[in-house]
């Protein structure tokens, strides 16, 4: 169960979506993975049960060093889902390495959007980081922004220390999430009137 944390975080980010993402969680000597769900007026952690046998120490560096960024909540954007900010947008209690910001920030997707500095839709910003084979978890840690909103951190699964399959595994997981999101996402397909046109005149002619 979420506790011990802002409550109300968690309950406004899953009536945003928080529960289509995939959380990492510690909860005494278990590493849970899984997806938020609400029963019976309780936020649980519903595990996928791939990190059976695994320990707390194994996953400890998601939280030291592999924080890249956050979800949150914030208000007039283009995209109607939760927003993905970059590690620049965040104030990360963990100072990064000189190399590890070096990294982050030469990572870019196909169309120029750097991932340190990326702000945008939850799901763009997730595709971008596992296009750069980065594999984001989101973590039950508050974590305060530039868009003065508290969300909630984003990890780097990579800097486990698990075996290749466990994080094989976990990577298929997480990337047939976001892929099925925006196959199926109408916020990330704009339209003017003319392309419209052009698009569709042909079955509008057949339809009248």
């Amino acid at each position: 169960m979420i506790d011990k944390l802002p409550l109300k975080l968690f309950r406004d980010l899953f009536d945003r979506g928080l529960g289509e993402m995939h959380m990492l969680q510690v909860a005494g000597d278990r590493v849970l993975l899984g997806n938020l769900v609400m029963d019976k007026g309780a936020l649980l952690l519903r595990d996928c049960g791939l990190m059976k046998g695994i320990s707390p120490a194994a996953v400890a560096a998601c939280w030291d060093i592999g924080v890249v960024g956050a979800i949150c909540d914030s208000k007039g954007n283009e995209w109607a889902s939760l927003t993905y900010l970059g590690a620049d947008h965040c104030k990360i209690p963990v100072n990064l390495s000189s190399t590890r910001h070096r990294l982050l920030k030469g990572i870019t997707s196909t169309a120029g959007e750097s991932c340190i500095v990326f702000k945008g839709s939850v799901y763009r910003g997730f595709q971008l980081l596992l296009d750069a084979n980065l594999l984001p978890l989101v973590l039950p840690f508050p974590i305060h922004t530039d868009e003065n909103v508290v969300g909630l951190a984003v990890c780097d699964f990579r800097f486990a220390s698990l075996p290749i399959d466990v994080v094989s595994k976990v990577n298929d997981l997480v990337r047939t999430s976001v892929e099925n999101h925006l196959k199926l996402s109408i916020e990330e397909f704009e339209i003017d009137d003319q392309e419209f046109e052009k698009l569709f005149s042909g079955y509008l002619k057949e339809h009248h």
